[in-house]
């Protein structure tokens, strides 16, 4: 972990990697078959990053990626996280969370199955709130908050434009016209990406962004919002559930027709840390990320997951608690998903939402 580099990964949530040989990162590789500025790198990390594949370097899954660097952080309109977590947030005004009287409350009452990785399809609209989104030919989740605005990563949308993106809610079977209800359509009117949000070759800082949408949303019995939890709520040792229209096994290109959902118990950050050093990834989970898995892997979120929901139901409502950001693999062995902890930037949120 000792060269960093800028990682774009719009397109995917998590990388599904071939098995490490002598436990390298995989974006290190042999250098030295490589020239001209070029990297010898795992070749879907190369072309997941916007990279040109130039020649073996190691391997026939090894290649020399050449990409172009941003010449600073500002050609990411990026702000550092500060070393101090503690302190505020540079808000004019802290609001407590605010959330619609109708949150987390689906009109079915089907009970959601289970398969991004190793689940089901989920039931029709049991996760009304859940949103698809496209980005150019980009595609991630989302989940919506209320009327007006949509949560997501915000490493799906932090180069994009509003006009870019589009919004899907009361989706099922993409593409579909044979649903018992339609979908709808949203363009796009603003874009806030959290202030500390970075792109980082490991899992991103402050991954989280809000979309406001062109036009308000009419709550039907497949479209709702979901409810957001308190300030620092903590569901350590709970199962929450994943849900989006992400790969349904690592390294696949293929993607359901049908929103799928998994349940994921939510792990300590330390443990999941040490998880993945024992497959030799030194990965800092920080206090804004959190890690939902098992330890023999089996089910889990993967490409195409990213910026959907980490959701948990408690007293007869769904509450947002994680939004899918990261990770090494899909379902594998000590190797659980990253999440951004939505408790932890919920302030943020219910300013943006609010102002």
């Amino acid at each position: 972990m000792s060269r960093k580099r800028k990682v774009k990964k719009e397109q995917f949530a998590l990388f599904c990697a071939e098995p490490r040989q002598q436990k390298r990162p995989l974006w290190k590789g042999d250098d030295t078959l490589c020239a001209d500025g070029r990297s010898c790198e795992f070749f879907l990390m190369c072309w997941m990053s916007a990279g040109l594949l130039d020649g073996s370097c190691g391997g026939i899954m090894y290649a020399c990626c050449q990409r172009k660097e941003p010449k600073d952080s500002s050609d990411y309109n990026l702000i550092e996280a500060p070393r101090d977590q503690s302190q505020p947030l540079p808000l004019d005004t802290y609001t407590e969370t605010a959330n619609d009287d109708r949150c987390g409350i689906p009109a079915s009452k089907q009970t959601a199955q289970r398969r991004i990785v190793g689940g089901d399809e989920a039931g029709f609209g049991s996760f009304p709130w859940q949103a698809y989104i496209r980005i150019g030919s980009s595609r991630c989740g989302g989940t919506l908050v209320n009327r007006f605005h949509v949560v997501t990563a915000g490493h799906c949308v932090a180069k994009a434009s509003a006009r870019q993106v589009q919004v899907t809610l009361g989706d099922y079977v993409v593409n579909s016209a044979t649903e018992t209800l339609p979908a709808y359509t949203f363009g796009v009117r603003e874009i806030r990406v959290h202030p500390y949000f970075k792109f980082t070759p490991q899992a991103d800082r402050f991954d989280v962004a809000v979309l406001r949408l062109d036009r308000p949303v009419h709550y039907m019995p497949h479209i709702a919002p979901i409810c957001l939890p308190e300030k620092n709520e903590d569901f350590l040792g709970q199962y929450g559930w994943a849900a989006g229209w992400g790969a349904l096994q690592a390294g696949s290109r293929l993607r359901p027709k049908t929103l799928q959902a998994v349940d994921v118990p939510v792990i300590d950050n330390r443990i999941c840390e040490r998880w993945h050093r024992s497959n030799g990834i030194n990965v800092v989970i920080y206090d804004e990320m959190m890690c939902a898995g098992y330890r023999g892997g089996g089910k889990d979120s993967c490409q195409g997951d990213s910026g959907g929901p980490l959701m948990l139901e408690k007293t007869g409502r769904w509450y947002l608690i994680g939004i899918v950001s990261a990770g090494y693999s899909c379902a594998q062995p000590g190797q659980p998903g990253i999440y951004h902890r939505v408790a932890k930037t919920v302030d943020w949120i219910t300013y943006v939402i609010n102002s």
